[in-house]
C-alpha cells in the first residue's frame, strides 16, 4: 500500500505546542495534533495504532493522531528529519545502520523511545513446495524479492555471514510494498526477504501452498525488532507529548496482540479491503515478540541490549564502530507499566 499524503495536522514540529501537560493528559483542554508513520502500509502487523486510537488511549492523554502509511524504513526515515511526522514505528536494524552508516550528518538526530517487538521478526518466506529450498543455506544462487530500504534487505547479510549463505550469490529482485507479495506468489522470485508476520497474506495469495519461514532470529537471537521513533527536536521541544504519545501507543500494543479479532475489526473500519482473519492472524503472531520477559511493561528495552544490538551489526561490518546507544535511543519515555 503507497502512503497517503501528509496532512497539515501535526505535519510540522511546532504542531506540538501544549505546554504544562501532565503525563495522564492535557492541561486547560488543549490537545496536541501529531502525525505518526506506520511501519508499511496499512496492515494487521502495524494495527496497534488503531487499537490505541479506538480505544481512546491518545484521548486519554490529550494527543490526537494523523495515522499515515509509512513505506519502510528509509522513508519513515527522511519523513521524521523533515518534520513531517514525529512519530514512526521503524525497525531497529535499518535505524541502527542508517545512524552508524551517517551518510549525511542528521542521520543521528533520531531517537528510539520504545520497542515494539523485543525480537527481530525479519525472515525469509518460501513456499513449501519449493523442493531445491529446504533450509537457508539452499539460498544461495537463487532469486530473491526484498523492499529496496526495508530492514529485510538491510540485515541480509548479517543473517547470511550466520547461516552460512554466500550473499554475493543472491540475485536480488527489488520489490515495493504493493507488488512483494505477488512476485513470490506467481514465483517471479523464489524467496522473499520479509517479515514473520506476513505468513498469512503470502498464503492467502499463494490459494493454499504453505509457507515456510526462515526467521533471522535463528541466528541473530539478541535483535530487537520494530521500535517507536521521534526527532530528537521533538523531545527538546515537548518531552511530555513523548511520554504521553510512548505510553497510549504502547497500550495499543498490548491491548491489540491480547484482542487480535477486535483490533482487526478498527483495523478494517479505517480500510475496508483489509482481510480481518488475516491481519488476526498476524497479531496472533507478534503477540509473543511483544510481550517482554518477566512481566516487564510492553515497550522496555535498556541501553545494555541496545548495546548488544549495535555491536553486532558493528562487528558483522554493516556500520562503522563509533555508533552508542545515546545517539539512537534514549529510555527516558519508558512507560512504568501499561494496562
Amino acid at each position: 500500500m503507497a502512503a497517503t499524503g501528509l496532512t497539515a495536522m501535526g505535519a510540522t514540529l511546532g504542531a506540538c505546542s501544549s505546554d504544562d501537560k501532565k503525563s495522564g493528559g492535557s492541561s486547560n483542554g488543549k490537545v496536541d495534533k501529531v502525525t505518526y508513520l506506520t511501519v508499511l502500509g496499512n496492515l494487521g502487523r502495524d494495527a496497534y495504532i488503531h487499537a490505541a486510537v479506538s480505544k481512546g488511549f491518545f484521548k486519554d492523554v490529550g494527543i490526537e493522531v494523523n495515522v499515515q502509511f509509512g513505506q519502510a524504513g528509509d522513508f519513515n526515515h527522511n519523513q521524521l528529519l523533515g518534520g513531517q511526522a514525529q512519530f514512526a514505528s521503524v525497525d531497529i536494524a535499518g535505524a541502527i545502520i542508517r545512524a552508524g552508516k551517517q551518510a549525511k550528518p542528521e542521520d543521528r538526530n533520531l531517537r528510539i523511545i520504545g520497542v515494539v517487538h523485543q525480537l527481530t521478526l525479519n525472515s525469509v518466506a518460501v513456499f513449501d513446495d519449493k523442493q531445491n529450498i529446504k533450509s537457508p543455506r539452499d539460498l544461495q544462487g537463487k532469486k530473491v524479492g526484498a523492499i529496496t530500504g526495508a530492514a529485510p534487505r538491510a540485515l541480509f547479510p548479517a543473517y547470511a555471514k550466520l547461516a552460512g549463505i554466500d550473499e554475493k550469490s543472491i540475485v536480488w529482485t527489488d520489490a515495493t510494498p504493493q507488488n512483494n507479495v505477488a512476485l513470490l506468489a506467481t514465483n517471479q522470485v523464489e524467496a522473499l526477504a520479509t517479515q514473520l508476520v506476513t505468513k498469512p497474506s503470502l498464503e492467502k495469495a499463494g490459494k493454499g501452498r504453505k509457507i515456510v519461514m526462515f526467521p533471522y532470529s535463528d541466528f541473530i537471537s539478541d535483535l530487537y525488532g520494530v521500535t517507536i521513533m521521534t526527532h530528537k527536536d521533538v523531545i527538546a521541544k515537548n518531552p511530555d507529548l513523548v511520554k504521553r504519545f510512548n505510553q497510549a501507543i504502547m497500550r495499543g500494543v498490548k491491548y491489540s496482540v491480547n484482542n487480535p479479532e477486535e483490533t482487526a475489526k478498527f483495523l478494517k473500519a479505517n480500510d475496508n479491503t483489509v482481510d480481518e482473519a488475516q491481519a488476526a492472524g498476524e497479531l496472533a503472531i507478534l503477540k509473543p515478540n511483544c510481550l517482554p520477559a518477566g512481566g516487564a511493561p510492553v515497550g522496555t528495552f535498556d541501553d545494555a541490549k541496545m548495546a548488544r544490538n549495535i555491536a553486532l551489526l558493528q562487528g558483522l561490518n554493516l556500520i562503522p564502530g563509533g555508533l552508542t546507544p545515546k545517539d539512537i535511543a534514549d529510555t527516558s519515555f519508558l512507560p512504568s507499566s501499561v494496562e
